[in-house]
């Protein structure tokens, strides 16, 4: 749900091998959400089908209340909307904003913020243990039903895969994947070991 390529300045991630890696690691499919664009679509368009892995294109949103994982028409998403502005346009336009990694100490998400969204990215790949620990604690002190997924956030191949969501039921589209996570019938889930068989599905 989290994963950066090298269309993110952060990310030594080549498209080239992407696939490759997360069928190594048994994933069914992975979510691009890299930083503030959606350049990769163009890369991904016709591939997924054939090489047996789904490949949602997303984009990690940034906000001065917070960064959001936002999956819809994400080609279409208007810059520099404030966090408040995000939501009202992820509404209207169907999609789905869902603050990422939200209480890391270098970018936390505002909990006014936090309050207003129905899903969070509740474990990230790349926090400290501590930083997941106390979003678990929100949640469970103040998180009145709110869903969580989970992420790796990451941005080298090794990364990929150490934290994923696991749906019940399969997605192929974008509109497969906003439509299970309206639906809710998914888990965030720590892979103790990559050569687990958990799949995304």
């Amino acid at each position: 749900m989290h994963v950066h390529t090298r269309f993110s300045p952060c990310s030594i991630i080549r498209i080239s091998r992407l696939l490759e890696r997360a069928r190594e690691v048994h994933l069914d499919g992975i979510c691009i959400t890299d930083h503030d664009t959606a350049e990769s679509l163009s890369a991904f368009k016709d591939v997924a089908a054939d090489q047996g892995v789904c490949i949602i294109v997303g984009m990690e949103y940034t906000t001065g209340k917070g960064d959001f994982l936002v999956f819809g028409p994400v080609e279409y998403i208007p810059k520099g909307m404030s966090a408040d502005r995000l939501i009202e346009w992820s509404k209207k336009e169907g999609a789905a904003a869902i603050p990422a990694h939200p209480f890391r100490q270098s970018r936390p998400v505002d909990l006014e913020v936090l309050r207003k969204s129905d899903i969070i990215e509740g474990i990230n790949g790349r926090n400290h243990p501590h930083e997941n620990s106390l979003c678990s604690r929100w949640m469970e002190e103040q998180g009145n039903g709110k869903k969580e997924i989970g992420g790796s956030d990451a941005h080298t191949l090794d990364e990929i895969g150490r934290i994923v969501t696991v749906f019940d039921n399969n997605i192929y589209t974008v509109e497969d994947l906003l439509k299970e996570l309206t639906a809710g019938k998914y888990s965030a889930v720590q892979r103790d070991s990559l050569t687990q068989s958990l799949q995304l599905k």
